[in-house]
C-alpha cells in the first residue's frame, strides 16, 4: 500500500508549481518597482543637467515647476497638453533643498514600544 496515490502526488506537484510560480511573479513586481522607483529619482541617470527644483500644483492638470537645466533657473507653467516657459529665474531668488530623506529605524521604534508596554504593565 502506498501511502499517496498517483493523483496526490500530481495535486501535490501542482501546488509546488503554483507557489513558485507565485514567488517568481512576486519577484518581477519587486524588480519592475525598484526600476521604477531609481527611473522615477533620476537614479539611472545622476549627472543629468535637468532637475526639477521645485512643483507647485495649481489644479489637476496645472503646475508651476522650477527647473534648474544647466546652472540656469526657470520657471515653467505645465499644462496638460502645453509647456510654457514664464521667465528664467537668477540663482540668488532660488532656494534650492536637497531632499534629505532619513530612513526609518524601525529596531528603535520596536525598542520604544517595547519599554512603553513593559511601563503599563508595572
Amino acid at each position: 500500500m502506498a501511502l499517496f496515490s498517483a493523483s496526490d502526488w500530481k495535486s501535490i506537484g501542482e501546488l509546488i508549481g503554483v507557489v513558485i510560480l507565485f514567488l517568481f511573479v512576486l519577484f518581477l513586481a519587486y524588480v519592475a518597482a525598484r526600476f521604477a522607483g531609481s527611473f522615477q529619482s533620476n537614479v539611472i541617470n545622476k549627472r543629468s543637467n535637468i532637475k526639477a527644483i521645485e512643483v507647485f500644483r495649481l489644479s489637476n492638470n496645472k503646475v508651476i515647476e522650477i527647473i534648474k537645466i544647466g546652472n540656469r533657473y526657470f520657471a515653467l507653467a505645465v499644462c496638460k497638453d502645453r509647456v510654457t516657459l514664464l521667465s528664467e529665474l537668477d540663482a540668488s531668488e532660488i532656494k534650492e533643498q536637497e531632499m534629505a530623506v532619513k530612513p526609518i529605524d524601525f529596531k528603535k521604534i520596536l525598542e520604544k514600544l517595547k519599554n512603553e508596554e513593559q511601563s503599563k504593565s508595572k
